[in-house]
C-alpha cells in the first residue's frame, strides 16, 4: 500500500484503527483507512505543512473526523471528477451550483 506520508500514517495506525472501528460500529463498512487518511491530507491539512504537524494535532484531527464529513467529501470529489470527465463548460457548472461571481453584490 502506498499512501502519502507513509511514515506518519504508520505512526498513527492505532488511532486510525480505532476510528475505523467506530465507523464500522455505526455501519460505515465502506470507509477505508486510506479514505480517512486521504481526507485528512486533502481537506483537513491542505493548508498546512504536514511534515511540521505535531503528533497530537494529527491524532486530534483523526479523532474528530465524522462519517458525514467523509461521505460529503467523497460525494463532492466524485461530482467534480465526473464533471471534469463530461467536459461541462464552467459557466454551466456555475449555473448548476448557483455560483455567483465574487464581485456580485446582493440588492
Amino acid at each position: 500500500m502506498a499512501v502519502p506520508y507513509e511514515s506518519l500514517f504508520k505512526e498513527v495506525q492505532i488511532v486510525i484503527n480505532n476510528k475505523m472501528e467506530e465507523f464500522q460500529y455505526f455501519g460505515y463498512d465502506a470507509i477505508t483507512k486510506e479514505d480517512l487518511w486521504t481526507y485528512c491530507i486533502e481537506k483537513k491539512w491542505r493548508k498546512k505543512d504536514i511534515n511540521e504537524l505535531r503528533l497530537h494535532e494529527v491524532v486530534a484531527t483523526i479523532f474528530t473526523v465524522t462519517s458525514s464529513e467523509l461521505i460529503n467529501y467523497a460525494q463532492v470529489k466524485g461530482l467534480k471528477e465526473s464533471a471534469s470527465q463530461m467536459e461541462i463548460p464552467i459557466e454551466e457548472m456555475k449555473h448548476l451550483f448557483h455560483l455567483k461571481p465574487p464581485n456580485d453584490t446582493e440588492q
